[in-house]
C-alpha cells in the first residue's frame, strides 16, 4: 500500500478548534484609557506584526479588488449587451414601474456579487490570522479552501447584505431627503449590528442567523465603545492621505509642469491603492484580535490588553 494513500487533505478550517464562549466570567479590571491617535497607532502597529509574520495576507485584499475589477466590467458587458440590447437609449422605451424593477434587480446583483467577493476574501483572512493566534501557520491556498468550505453560508450571507443594501436604496429614493436620512441611520445601524458577523460566521462556525445574533449581542454590550475605537482605527491612515495629498500639492505648486503632474498623479494612484490593501488588511486583523476577546476573554499574543480591553468587553 502507498503511504501516501493514507495522508489526509489538509482542512484549514478544523486547523483550529471554532472559538467558544467563555463559561465563567473574567474579572473585569478597568483599562487604561488610551487617546484615540494613540490607539489608532497602536492598532496598526500591533496587526502589521501579525501581518509581517504572513506577508501572503496583504494579496488577500488585491485578488478580492482585481476580482471585484474583473466582475464590474463583466457585469457592465452583460447589462449593456443583453439587458438594453447594445442600446444606450433602451430605457428611454421602458415605462417607470419597469424601469424602476430593472434598476432594482441589476443593483441587487450588482451587490450581491460584491458582497460576495469581498466577504469569501475576508473570510480567507480571518481563517490564516486565527490560526496564528493559535500557534499554526497556514498558506494563501490554506485560506482560499478554507473560504471554499465555507462558500454557502458566505453566499447566503452575501445575498442577505445585498438585499438590505437594496432595500436601503428603495428608501433613499423615496424622498429628496428625509428618504436618504433614513436610509443612512438604518444603513449604519445595519453595519454595526453585523460588525462581526462574518467572523463569527467563518472562526465561531456559526450560522447565518446564529451569527447575526452573536454580532449584535457583543455589540450591545460594547454600544460606543466600539464606535470609538474603530473609528479611531482609521485615523491613521487619514491623517496618512491627509499628508500626502499636502505633500502632492507642495510638489505641483513648486513644479507647475505637466510630466510633474503625470508622476504626482501615478504615484497618488499607486499610494492610495497600497493604503487602501493596507488598512483593509490590517482592520480585519484588529476586528478578529476584538472577536477572540469579546468570545474567549483572551487578547491575542502581539496585541496590548489595554487596547482590546478599552475596544471591547469579554464574555457573553
Amino acid at each position: 500500500m502507498n503511504p501516501e494513500e493514507n495522508v489526509q487533505p489538509l482542512n484549514p478550517v478544523q486547523n483550529f478548534t471554532p472559538i467558544q464562549p467563555i463559561q465563567q466570567p473574567v474579572e473585569q479590571i478597568p483599562p487604561v484609557k488610551i487617546g484615540k491617535f494613540k490607539a489608532s497607532k497602536m492598532i496598526v502597529r500591533e496587526s502589521w506584526g501579525v501581518l509581517m509574520q504572513n506577508k501572503e495576507l496583504a494579496w488577500f485584499p488585491v485578488f478580492s479588488a482585481v476580482a471585484s475589477l474583473v466582475a464590474l466590467v463583466f457585469m457592465v458587458f452583460i447589462f449593456f449587451f443583453v439587458v438594453m440590447a447594445g442600446d444606450i437609449n433602451a430605457f428611454n422605451n421602458i415605462s417607470g414601474l419597469a424601469s424602476n424593477m430593472i434598476t432594482y434587480a441589476t443593483l441587487l446583483v450588482y451587490y450581491l456579487v460584491m458582497f460576495f467577493i469581498t466577504n469569501y476574501f475576508m473570510a480567507g483572512v480571518y481563517i490564516i490570522v486565527q490560526s496564528q493566534f493559535n500557534g499554526q501557520n497556514l498558506s494563501l491556498s490554506d485560506g482560499i479552501r478554507g473560504a471554499n468550505q465555507n462558500i454557502g453560508k458566505i453566499f447566503i450571507w452575501s445575498l442577505i447584505s445585498a438585499t438590505v443594501g437594496v432595500v436601503l436604496q428603495i428608501i433613499s429614493d423615496k424622498s429628496i431627503w428625509l428618504g436618504k436620512l433614513v436610509a443612512w441611520l438604518l444603513g449604519a445601524t445595519w453595519a454595526l449590528l453585523t460588525y462581526f458577523s462574518l467572523p463569527s460566521l467563518i472562526i465561531g462556525q456559526k450560522s447565518v442567523g446564529e451569527s447575526f445574533k452573536e454580532s449584535a449581542a457583543i455589540i450591545r454590550k460594547t454600544w460606543g465603545e466600539t464606535i470609538i475605537i474603530n473609528f479611531g482605527a482609521g485615523l491613521f491612515f487619514t491623517f496618512l492621505i491627509i499628508g500626502i495629498i499636502i505633500v502632492c500639492v507642495v510638489i505641483l505648486t513648486l513644479v507647475p509642469v505637466f510630466e510633474m503632474f503625470v508622476l504626482v498623479g501615478v504615484l497618488f494612484t499607486v499610494s492610495m491603492v497600497g493604503i487602501s490593501i493596507l488598512s483593509s488588511t490590517l482592520g480585519s486583523i484588529f476586528k478578529l484580535a476584538l472577536y477572540q476577546f469579546a468570545i474567549t476573554g483572551t487578547v491575542p499574543a502581539g496585541f496590548t490588553t489595554d487596547l482590546v480591553k478599552g475596544a471591547i468587553k469579554a464574555g457573553k
